[in-house]
């Protein structure tokens, strides 16, 4: 049985119309997955004062089905490389997360009321007037639009930190010469040379 013109007309268009849409699906998932959904919460634990003293941070940020509360320790001769210290599993989403005034615990917000951790990562019972109100995060760094990228102006030293929409910017070390940049694809370490 022969196809008629118009069959094979038909065929192609229904063909090219699966391939299309095939396509399609892949591009938006492929696409979607470069975006970091969930930007982690950050703060940092401990500032490096040397560059033989390793800077700690803590993120809660959603790892699979959970959300976890991890400590890290940023090894600066290692390439910047995160080694965990330690991280627990979180009963709900965190929304804020907060240093301790007199203790090396933090604080975070789940379900709107805030939880305090100690430096052991164990949840106790502790007044939030002992809560640090201050995030950590940078707010006397002068923001630079150039040429699509962005630069931030700190006195005389400046990080350029690209393309990518800064969420978050955290100076790692006492000097200010290490930062930790969370943008809307990645987390980044970020030096500027004195």
């Amino acid at each position: 049985m022969r196809e008629t013109r118009k069959e094979r007309r038909m065929r192609y268009l229904l063909l090219f119309i699966c391939i299309s849409f095939t396509i399609g699906v892949l591009y938006y998932k492929y696409s979607k997955q470069r975006v970091i959904i969930n930007p982690p919460l950050v703060t940092v634990l401990h500032q490096s004062l040397s560059k033989e003293d390793n800077p700690i941070i803590v993120l809660a940020k959603k790892q699979e089905n959970n959300y976890i509360l991890a400590e890290y320790e940023v090894q600066i001769e290692d390439n910047y490389h995160f080694q965990t210290r330690r991280a627990i599993i979180l009963d709900g989403k965190p929304t804020m997360i907060s240093l301790d005034k007199e203790s090396k615990g933090v604080w975070v917000k789940i379900g709107g009321q805030w939880n305090y951790f100690t430096s052991d990562f164990e949840l106790a019972t502790r007044s939030t007037e002992y809560r640090d109100r201050n995030s950590g995060e940078q707010s006397n760094l002068t923001t630079i639009k150039e040429d699509g990228r962005t630069i931030f102006q700190l006195g005389d030293k400046q990080l350029d930190v690209g393309e990518s929409r800064i969420n978050q910017l955290f100076s790692l070390s006492k000097d200010d010469t290490l930062w930790l940049v969370i943008t809307d694809q990645e987390i980044i370490i970020s030096t500027i040379e004195n």
